[in-house]
């Protein structure tokens, strides 16, 4: 199962990734291992569960390739940083298009929060995960409400 939800989510983000930009998807299976064992936990749709592992890929991508920035140089550091500032705009664009808008306002500080850590020479990358956590525990909270009433 967790095999299959990543090839089907990095099938979709690479349909997601417009061809000209040359980014192609080049990702440890530990980098996503979190996030696969996270969503299972929850009583997601597997469309649901597919779309946030994209998002989630997205956003671990676009970070790598911005913190691998400081050893490059010239047209290579230019790549680096383009690339990085795409996914983070794909991630966004993602949000949006699969009305996860609850998802990307929780998001957003999150992702900010990393970056500045990152440049402090402080980086949490477990903020992203800690920080997904806590949405889909409020949403399940949120959801259970709901049906309550």
């Amino acid at each position: 199962m967790e095999t299959k939800l990543v090839q089907d989510a990095c099938l979709l983000l690479q349909g997601e990734i417009s061809p000209e930009s040359g980014i192609h998807l080049k990702l440890q299976q530990e980098d996503v291992l979190p996030m696969v064992s996270l969503l299972d936990q929850y009583d997601l749709t597997p469309v649901r569960k597919q779309r946030h592992l994209s998002i989630y890929i997205a956003i671990k991508l676009a970070l790598q390739s911005h913190m691998c920035c400081d050893n490059c140089t010239g047209e290579t550091l230019t790549r680096k940083v383009l690339n990085g500032d795409y996914l983070y705009s794909l991630y966004v664009q993602l949000c949006l298009k699969w009305e996860e808008y609850d998802l990307l306002t929780h998001l957003a500080p999150i992702v900010k929060r990393i970056q500045i850590k990152h440049v402090e020479g402080n980086p949490q990358d477990t903020l992203l995960i800690e920080g997904w956590e806590w949405f889909l525990q409020f949403e399940g909270n949120c959801s259970r409400a709901i049906q309550a009433i």
